[in-house]
């Protein structure tokens, strides 16, 4: 979506929220869904924006206001909320998680039906082909959950509690963290400052690992090439389990089978080696809300590929298809009374209005024909 253009013609915007000159957020229909119930936050503009880092502040809270509010609004449908959006900016070498470079966040509401669907047909990851899981969960992510538990710092962050890592299925798969009031946490000011925190850790060990363990560059269907290393040369706070573990997988892998004539699926999802990419996922789980990021390599799965429905991992292959006109009118009154809540309610001002700029935003629906 390289001009306004084309996110007024590719998508059905319901309210623009400038924050500054050259910083807003759209609220918007998709035009190919990924669930009945959902409306997408994006960050408008041109300039390549990929993660909640390259915004300000002031979005960062907008969009914790009207994730929180629209979990209240899930709950008056009797919907369970989930709150996605993945980081994947400079993608070369492999199918991309994040197609769009803006940040956009997916609010899907999903239903009872959903719900016990999942529960009926989970399945472990281990009874899957090793192609099939990757796709899903991969041993990256659970290296991901791992260092993460050793780089982040709890008493730095202000609102979330990590989980120990491995303490439970969705913290081996992810790195998990609690919020403590649950969605209402979402609405805290410092909620932004954490993530950026996290993501900043993030980026300094996925920089050091390729430094030292890596050489050559990525291109199109290209990847860097494993070289001799020693562990102890990566110039982060690990473990000594960790840097074994990390340090066996990173020696395992084979990015020299792209220049051979193997089926392509091997080529995609079992040997990339791409820059840093990752998922967050917010969800309830056992009476609590936890927000998960997930450390992508082998998997496909971006923001709008996955759920996390009552602790179990869901991938949504597709979107929901040609709706009815009963599901059509049911999507848009459920999305026409949200935007009719927040724009009412007490804190609509800091999700729509930022004083730092002293410059009055706009909130507008719009009905236009689908």
């Amino acid at each position: 979506m390289g001009t306004v253009h084309d996110v007024y013609g590719w998508t059905n915007v319901h309210a623009h929220i400038n924050m500054s000159a050259d910083e807003a957020c759209t609220l918007t229909d998709k035009r190919s869904p990924h669930a009945l119930y959902e409306l997408m936050l994006m960050s408008a503009g041109t300039a390549a924006r990929p993660g909640l880092h390259d915004h300000s502040p002031e979005f960062g809270k907008a969009l914790g206001v009207i994730a929180a509010r629209f979990a209240e609004h899930c709950r008056a449908y009797e919907l369970s909320p989930v709150i996605s959006w993945s980081y994947d900016p400079r993608t070369v070498d492999r199918e991309s998680i994040q197609g769009e470079k803006r940040f956009h966040a997916h609010l899907v509401g999903r239903t009872q039906a959903e719900r016990a669907a999942v529960k009926a047909r989970a399945v472990r990851a281990g009874r899957l082909s090793i192609v099939r899981s990757r796709r899903i969960v991969e041993e990256a992510s659970v290296l991901g959950a791992l260092i993460s538990a050793n780089i982040v710092d709890g008493d730095a962050l202000r609102v979330l509690e990590p989980v120990p890592a491995l303490s439970t299925h969705t913290a081996t798969a992810t790195a998990q963290f609690r919020l403590p009031q649950g969605w209402e946490s979402l609405t805290s000011p410092d909620l932004p400052a954490d993530l950026v925190y996290i993501h900043r850790k993030l980026r300094r060990m996925y920089d050091e690992i390729m430094r030292v363990c890596t050489t050559g560059t990525a291109g199109t269907w290209r990847r860097p090439m494993i070289r001799q290393f020693d562990p102890q040369e990566i110039d982060v706070p690990l473990r000594a389990a960790t840097r074994v573990a990390l340090a066996h997988y990173l020696r395992g892998l084979r990015p020299k089978l792209l220049s051979e004539r193997v089926e392509r699926s091997r080529k995609a999802y079992v040997y990339p080696l791409a820059d840093l990419a990752y998922a967050v996922t917010i969800a309830e789980q056992d009476g609590g809300v936890f927000l998960h990021l997930r450390t992508n390599v082998f998997s496909d799965l971006g923001g709008a590929g996955i759920s996390i429905m009552d602790g179990v991992i869901v991938k949504t292959k597709k979107g929901v298809g040609d709706m009815s006109p009963a599901e059509i009118a049911g999507r848009a009154a459920f999305q026409g009374d949200f935007l009719r809540m927040l724009h009412r309610h007490p804190q609509a001002t800091r999700a729509l209005v930022t004083r730092r700029y002293n410059c009055s935003c706009i909130l507008y629906t719009s009905q236009r024909p689908r």
